[in-house]
């Protein structure tokens, strides 16, 4: 080989070598070259660890109906003198609320009450003529039952003129008056429906599975519909015996208080009847906790400013509120990472909002 050429080739040789050499110092004097890049989060990616009053029951939905709901109906046939309450009057017990005409009714309780004297006269004056030996007891008897169908008689027709006013059984609200004045009505027809809505009943439907677990007095939080976010607290009263043969549903009957009125019957509600209760637990939303090939539970936190793992154990989980109790692992007030953390690594530096000084430990 030519010696100019050996010479040449040696010389890009050491010249490779000292660039080569140098691109490595540089790299060794500036870590963030080969360090990681930030992974980038939104607020909503993100929760803080809290207190928070966590259950764990069955949902339910269903009506809820007035504790107390009757149908009033005539009690004979008859036409209607007046009709004195309008829907949705609140009335008292006793008061009148509609009268029927009395224009037969009365002439025959009176003729009837004529009747019942005299069949008393009568059967007094038998007793005296038996102590005389004047008739027998036999004629005794006969009076007696004379006096009986006529005091039977009178009283059927003191009930029809007292019925005549038709009277509030109980203190509550006209919901539905199908009568007008001046109606004739069959016996047993329709004329008011009365309720009374200090008390409301829930009626709804679990599971056979879980019945066993549903007790009479336990916690039931309700959604009525057109109230907006306003929870109702009721207590189930009454769990049926036995279960729905085609859908294997049990019947449970809840009793809600409705001592301000603002519920009205007949509404759609919506809730869950808790089975258990946690005050102030440690919680967390529960797409934070995340389950490890192996089973193992976890949380991805962001302190100091990176993403770290820890292990964590789990106790009641609130689906009501989509929260998770924490049970141990995290302290109140940690950052947890909630949304995707696809291509995450342990270390990894965090920005939160595109804020570089955010998701640090305060």
């Amino acid at each position: 080989m030519d010696t100019r050429k050996l010479s040449t080739l040696l010389m890009a040789g050491a010249l490779a070598a000292m660039l080569s050499g140098c691109g490595g110092a540089d790299a060794k004097k500036d870590p963030a070259a080969r360090a990681p890049s930030a992974a980038l989060l939104a607020a909503r990616d993100v929760a803080k660890v809290a207190r928070a009053d966590l259950a764990t029951g069955v949902p339910v939905s269903g009506t809820l109906q007035p504790a107390v709901d009757v149908n009033i109906t005539a009690p004979f046939p008859e036409a209607l003198e007046v009709v004195l309450v309008k829907e949705g009057q609140a009335v008292r017990q006793g008061q009148p609320l509609a009268r029927f005409r009395t224009e037969s009714l009365a002439p025959a309780a009176t003729s009837a009450d004529a009747q019942r004297r005299i069949a008393a006269a009568e059967h007094e004056r038998m007793k005296n003529l038996f102590a005389e030996g004047a008739v027998s007891q036999r004629d005794v008897d006969n009076a007696e039952a004379a006096l009986r169908s006529a005091e039977a008689t009178a009283a059927f027709a003191r009930k029809q003129l007292d019925e005549a006013t038709v009277r509030a059984p109980f203190a509550g609200v006209i919901a539905h008056r199908a009568v007008q004045s001046g109606d004739r009505v069959a016996d047993g027809d329709p004329l008011f429906r009365l309720v009374n809505t200090a008390e409301l009943e829930f009626e709804a439907t679990v599971p056979g599975e879980v019945v066993g677990r549903v007790r009479p007095g336990a916690p039931v939080t309700l959604a009525v519909s057109g109230l907006g976010d306003v929870r109702i607290e009721g207590r189930v009263a009454r769990v049926n015996a036995t279960a729905d043969a085609a859908t294997r549903q049990v019947k449970v009957y809840v009793v809600v208080p409705n001592r301000d009125g603002r519920l009205v019957g007949d509404l759609f509600a919506t809730g869950r009847i808790e089975f258990q209760q946690v005050p102030r637990a440690l919680a967390l939303p529960a797409a934070g906790v995340r389950v490890a090939p192996d089973g193992r539970r976890f949380v991805w936190v962001v302190a100091d400013g990176k993403a770290q793992q820890r292990a964590v154990t789990v106790g009641l989980r609130d689906e009501q509120q989509d929260l998770v109790e924490i049970t141990g692992g995290l302290a109140e007030g940690d950052t947890a990472i909630v949304g995707p953390v696809e291509g995450l690594t342990a270390g990894q530096p965090v920005q939160i909002g595109g804020d570089p000084g955010a998701g640090g430990e305060s």
